[in-house]
């Protein structure tokens, strides 16, 4: 019988500036090769550490870790900076490519969303490219619903892009 490697045990924790690395990693990948994200711009480690910097307690940045490696992350982000939406939040979850349909997604998700909870938050917004059918199943999977499509906002790898906005209530 081959010698098998023991499954190495998924952490999810509050990212440090040392996940900058590994998080721009992820990042940039999906930036340059996929229609994932509406961003256009790779981010180096110090625009990286920036990014987990501008992200407080109310609006954590949590990293999934197996092992060493840093195989996902995901952020509660302001919606928007007026005080009437201070207990919406937007998340975002992004899994490297090579641990994609582990449940990595799904994990950190979770984890966001009771931290949001925990920090008062009444409304957590997913803004996800309608191509992106794994993150839209995702987001269902978590009760997330559909409130709207931005229809041709976001243009990328010369082409116009849809925008599918969901959102889930997380109660009193």
């Amino acid at each position: 019988m081959p010698d098998v490697a023991p499954a190495r045990a998924l952490v999810i924790r509050r990212a440090r500036p040392g996940d900058a690395e590994p998080i721009a990693a992820i990042w940039n990948r999906e930036v340059v090769d996929t229609d994932h994200t509406t961003d256009t711009e790779p981010r180096d480690v110090k625009a990286q550490r920036a990014w987990l910097a501008a992200h407080g307690d109310d609006h954590p940045v949590v990293v999934a870790v197996e092992g060493d490696d840093v195989v996902a992350y995901g952020a509660l982000s302001v919606y928007r900076p007026k005080p009437a939406f201070r207990r919406t939040v937007e998340d975002s979850v992004y899994v490297g490519a090579e641990h994609r349909g582990r449940g990595f997604g799904g994990t950190v998700l979770a984890r966001l969303l009771e931290l949001a909870r925990e920090r008062g938050h009444r409304a957590v917004i997913a803004r996800i490219t309608a191509t992106n059918a794994a993150s839209l199943a995702l987001h269902a999977r978590h009760g997330f619903e559909r409130i709207g499509v931005e229809r041709e906002t976001a243009f990328k790898h010369g082409r116009w892009l849809d925008i599918v906005v969901l959102e889930t209530l997380l109660g009193e």
